[in-house]
């Protein structure tokens, strides 16, 4: 008996097809044009081929369970495409986005890392006033320009030099305002993070939030993925915010001195919260009760307030 497909017109295109590429089409329900393909099981033609198990030519796939694509692909498994990818816990590439439990990675391109110059040697600078309650301890220099008002040591500690509206505390002042314009205009590849950061794990790169940032619901966990030099840009439009007894995590070889948080206008560190990096802000800073930092509260115009808190200076590192 003849075979009922033995009547078709193999399309000029199709004739160069191998006897195995011909034999793996049996079963698919071929057009006559050599575009795109149907079939009941999902398979690839030259043009490329759909089908239930979902597969779609061209080198770009999309299935059930997750699949590959030359563009980027997004599957119900989470999946990669262009060093982006989308899943339940999954991870992101550069300028991806963020998903429950995962890891956000934007470290293609990376942040630069942001000199503070003579700023760097403070751990606490302040444009208008620094004042503390209770047994606070800061090691390493305190600066205010152009205000003079520093109150509260003692009781607090200063393990280091106090410069109020000298040259230097003026110097620093404005290698601070250059350091915040240049956190401000990194713009390699941007992901959006808004709102809570408590509970994921960020890896380098430089996160951008339209309003504020707090740590609300857990700690933030960034992963340097053994990379002393990995840097972190955190530019924040308005506040803020880390709750009672939140804090950030450095692990993989990450360092304080590589974390940036440019805040546009003031940031809260709750009672018993514990932070690391370097603080730019345009406006104040407040430390509540309790609070520790392993980095500096460096802010352009107002104040940076304390109440028994423990700072200390981050270690140095040398960048290249």
């Amino acid at each position: 008996m003849r075979h009922p497909l033995s009547s078709r017109t193999v399309p000029t295109c199709m004739r160069t097809l191998t006897v195995a590429a011909l034999a793996g089409a049996i079963g698919v329900m071929m057009s006559p044009g050599c575009g795109n393909s149907t079939g009941t099981t999902g398979t690839t033609d030259v043009g490329g081929t759909t089908g239930n198990g979902g597969a779609t030519g061209n080198g770009s796939t999309t299935g059930a369970g997750g699949a590959t694509s030359a563009g980027g692909a997004t599957s119900a498994g989470g999946t990669t495409g262009n060093g982006g990818a989308t899943g339940a816990g999954g991870t992101t590439g550069a300028g991806g986005t963020i998903e429950d439990g995962g890891v956000m990675d934007a470290k293609v391109p990376p942040p630069t890392y942001v000199s503070l110059k003579t700023a760097s040697s403070f751990v606490v600078l302040a444009g208008q006033t620094v004042t503390n309650t209770g047994f606070t301890v800061i090691n390493g220099d305190v600066g205010i320009s152009p205000g003079t008002a520093i109150t509260g040591f003692p009781p607090g500690i200063v393990n280091g030099v106090i410069h109020s509206a000298d040259a230097v505390a003026a110097q620093a002042k404005q290698d601070l305002n250059d350091a915040y314009l240049d956190a401000a205009a990194q713009s390699g590849a941007p992901v959006p993070l808004v709102g809570d950061l408590g509970g994921k794990t960020l890896g380098p790169g430089l996160y951008v939030s339209s309003s504020s940032m707090e740590l609300s619901s857990g700690d933030l966990l960034l992963d340097a993925g053994g990379d002393q030099d990995s840097v972190w840009v955190f530019q924040i439009a308005t506040t803020f915010v880390a709750m009672v007894n939140h804090g950030v995590i450095l692990t993989g070889n990450a360092k304080a001195d590589n974390v940036f948080w440019n805040v546009g206008t003031s940031a809260t560190i709750g009672v018993g919260a514990f932070l690391v990096g370097n603080f730019l802000t345009s406006t104040s800073i407040t430390v509540q009760t309790g609070a520790t930092m392993d980095g500096r509260f460096l802010t352009q115009t107002g104040a940076v307030t304390f109440d028994s808190n423990t700072v200390n200076t981050p270690p140095p590192i040398i960048h290249f």
